[in-house]
């Protein structure tokens, strides 16, 4: 019997010489196998522990804090993320034709090897066979950055309608606040009573005399005499709570503008105030705050764009996170 049984069995259904059923079967074998057994994905992370604790003792600076469970997740999410994007960065092709990448790949081997003649051009070709692209932090970086431009060129592009800015404001209204903010000189009077302060302000008042003028009777101060335009936080931030809670409780009792208002004690002396206004907290209105809206919903929809294709890319790989 020279047709073996599958043959004999296709020869059922379709005309044709014993070849073309032999092309049919191990095409549909093949459709099997791979359906079966595919190949298998590249694996993604775990992300390195040297990098996660570097990442986690920059936090721990900048925070004053352990960080927490949540926060080492995020970490993982950051790290996966990274990596692929550089993987697929790499895929692309992105670290031949970048020019950041390769004056960086110059620079190392120049670094390397400063009495060499070689051109640029095969300085590059050089570092790529010694994979410097793949082990420079800075390129990895670079790739990284270009791969969320690309991710998110689209979104950056677009108008945002003043509908959706209004909307945004709406929603957001109650986080537009102006902070209150005061303006005001001082004469500083180092190691001075309170009565010798009242003495000199007394003085003051009575030469009519302006704040600049005034300087004469005072010492000098590091951070300047004049505070324009400046919120409570910067106040404390230059003279410590003492002095910030009393000047905020004399202006917000309705002290004077334009007008010396008396003595405030800090951590430095004594201060002579010369109150030039103060605006109260209020709400800001939307031609105050539609170029952040904008900025806001901008960077919100890069962020959409750029998870959605990540999660996208992330299905063709078999994700490790520890």
């Amino acid at each position: 019997m020279t047709n073996s049984l599958p043959v004999f069995f296709t020869k059922r259904f379709l005309p044709g010489p014993v070849w073309a059923h032999f092309l049919v079967l191990g095409f549909l074998l093949h459709l099997a196998l791979v359906r079966l057994f595919p190949d298998p994905m590249p694996i993604l992370g775990p992300p390195s522990t040297a990098r996660l604790d570097l990442v986690a003792k920059s936090f721990s600076q900048l925070t004053g804090r352990t960080p927490a469970r949540e926060d080492m997740e995020r970490f993982i999410d950051m790290e996966l993320q990274d990596e692929l994007l550089f993987r697929e960065g790499l895929k692309l092709g992105l670290h031949e034709r970048d020019p950041a990448v390769e004056q960086r790949l110059i620079r190392n081997m120049r670094f390397l090897d400063p009495a060499s003649d070689a051109t640029d051009a095969e300085l590059v070709e050089r570092a790529m066979a010694l994979n410097q692209h793949l082990t420079d932090e800075v390129i990895r970086r670079r790739i990284v950055q270009v791969m969320r431009q690309l991710m998110t060129a689209g979104v950056s592009q677009q108008t945002i309608a003043e509908s959706d800015l209004r909307e945004a404001y709406s929603r957001r209204q109650s986080d537009f606040v102006a902070p209150a903010r005061v303006s005001f000189s001082h004469v500083f009077l180092r190691n001075v009573s309170s009565d010798q302060a009242a003495e000199i302000l007394a003085l003051i008042r009575s030469e009519g005399l302006s704040p600049q003028a005034a300087l004469k009777y005072g010492t000098a101060f590091l951070s300047g005499f004049d505070f324009m335009q400046v919120r409570w936080g910067e106040v404390h931030s230059q003279f410590g709570s003492e002095f910030t809670d009393a000047l905020r409780s004399r202006v917000e009792q309705g002290a004077a503008s334009s007008s010396w208002i008396g003595a405030v004690a800090s951590v430095f002396g004594r201060h002579l105030i010369y109150l030039h206004n103060f605006e109260v907290e209020r709400p800001q209105q939307f031609d105050e705050v539609v170029d952040q809206l904008r900025w806001d919903l901008k960077t919100e929809r890069e962020q959409e764009a750029l998870d959605a294709a990540v999660r996208a890319m992330m299905t063709r790989y078999e994700v490790h996170r520890q």
